[in-house]
């Protein structure tokens, strides 16, 4: 039983990863009055799918892996792109 409720935190932990990118973009694009793109944004999604990628592989259930490895690297590319990436701190990038 403690397995499966630890399998749920780290699924509820990624949704929060997920669920914070969004009000962080939310509320910095309302205050620029335009929509922006932080750099925050893409590092919280990065984590959040790493945790998505885990809980996927704690519940064997490979088209939730699949679509995390996808999404992954489009938000890698999108740190190398801002130009970011090497910036973030090592373990960050290690993972």
């Amino acid at each position: 039983m403690s397995s499966s409720i630890a399998t749920l935190a780290i699924g509820f932990l990624a949704q929060g990863f997920f669920s914070a990118r969004i009000l962080v973009q939310w509320i910095l694009s309302e205050k620029a009055r335009r929509v922006l793109s932080p750099t925050v944004f893409w590092v919280l999604s990065l984590m959040g799918s790493y945790l998505l990628c885990i809980y996927g592989w704690l519940r064997n259930d490979f088209a939730i892996i699949f679509g995390q490895f996808i999404a992954y690297y489009i938000y890698l590319w999108n740190l190398k792109m801002k130009g970011v990436w090497h910036q973030l701190p090592v373990i960050l990038r290690l993972v």
